[in-house]
């Protein structure tokens, strides 16, 4: 009897401790992609002189790690080691947190709970080969100070930004609001954003470095932006473009007042993006005349007034299917961002 109750005893102990088990443990579905849907300058890609890289993996093979807090964030999405890491439940700080990552993460957020609010992503000196995927990234109005920028990414090589809600805030668009949703520039280089959200902010997108007169940084970044919806972004959706070479492909703008900003040495490349509300005002281009900007099937028809044609073509760095103008606005409007049910990808 004494036996039996002691089992018993251990028996119940074993229950208590699985059912008990942390979140960490890990019984969160996510969007288990892989690389899946990967295009562009992040997929497998060419350089200008034709020599080949290898495409991003993130955290492929590495410890699936499940994070539903700020420090287990930073220490999971720090170092080189590789990584999936899940995020299982929102993670909100009431001030600005910046979280650094370094290289070879995956950083997924599961179906039920994806959102980041007041966090905000930097890379370091040794970043690199670093997935975002499935997430929604949320900031307070008040955290509008001209570096104040969600994902901030700046050195390092092949990332892929794919199904990221950007969800942005009220704002005045003469008011004195700085802060941006994404910044790609300085050595941050082969990038592809797919599939993403950007909404509701003044500012929206900086790629390249940030300022004019820096000759060092021509060619960089390569960035390939293709099946985003940019929605009630006052100027910079898709971007301030500005060194790099630039392919714009079936992305849907609407509710702008400037869509394209061509700055300095920009190689642009756009292809069959459709401009719904604003481009009636003509504000699609912000063409500074410094750059090079070439379109091709997009809606309306894009004639850049001041900056000549660029004679680069992204077929030459890789390769890829492009889809109408018109598909374009219907597959981002209900498939772009984040998801609680699956990842659809655009081609």
């Amino acid at each position: 009897m004494k036996k039996f109750s002691m089992l018993l005893l251990a028996v119940t102990l074993l229950l208590l401790t699985i059912s008990t088990a942390p979140s960490t443990y890990g019984a969160a579905s996510y969007p288990n992609t892989g690389t899946n849907g990967l295009t562009g300058f992040a997929g497998s890609a060419k350089n200008e002189s034709g020599v080949s890289k290898s495409a991003t993996t993130g955290g492929k093979n590495g410890q699936v790690v499940y994070v539903s807090n700020l420090n287990d964030l930073r220490t999971h999405m720090a170092g080189s080691t590789a990584k999936i890491v899940v995020v299982e439940q929102n993670i909100s700080s009431s001030t600005l947190q910046k979280v650094e990552f370094g290289a070879n993460k995956t950083l997924v957020g599961s179906f039920g709970k994806h959102t980041l609010t007041n966090i905000h992503f930097r890379s370091t000196s040794s970043s690199s080969n670093v997935i975002f995927q499935n997430l929604t990234f949320e900031h307070a109005s008040n955290i509008n100070a001209n570096d104040d920028i969600q994902m901030y990414i700046t050195s390092g090589s092949n990332y892929w930004i794919d199904h990221v809600t950007f969800a942005g805030h009220s704002y005045n668009s003469g008011g004195s609001d700085l802060d941006k949703l994404l910044y790609i520039g300085d050595r941050a280089d082969y990038i592809t954003i797919s599939n993403s959200k950007f909404a509701n902010h003044k500012y929206g997108v900086i790629l390249g470095h940030p300022n004019d007169g820096n000759s060092s940084y021509n060619g960089v970044p390569h960035v390939t932006m293709s099946n985003n919806y940019f929605e009630n972004l006052y100027v910079r959706g898709p971007g301030l473009l500005r060194y790099g070479y630039f392919h714009l492909k079936n992305n849907y703008a609407n509710n702008f007042n400037q869509a394209i900003t061509i700055g300095e040495k920009a190689r642009i490349y756009s292809e069959n993006n459709y401009f719904g509300a604003g481009a009636e005002k003509g504000g699609i281009l912000d063409d500074k005349g410094k750059g090079e900007f070439t379109d091709t099937g997009s809606t309306p028809a894009l004639n850049s007034p001041t900056s000549p044609k660029t004679n680069w073509r992204p077929s030459s760095n890789y390769s890829y299917q492009v889809e109408s103008a018109s598909y374009a606005r219907e597959f981002v409007t209900k498939y772009a961002g984040s998801s609680n049910t699956t990842l659809v990808f655009g081609k």
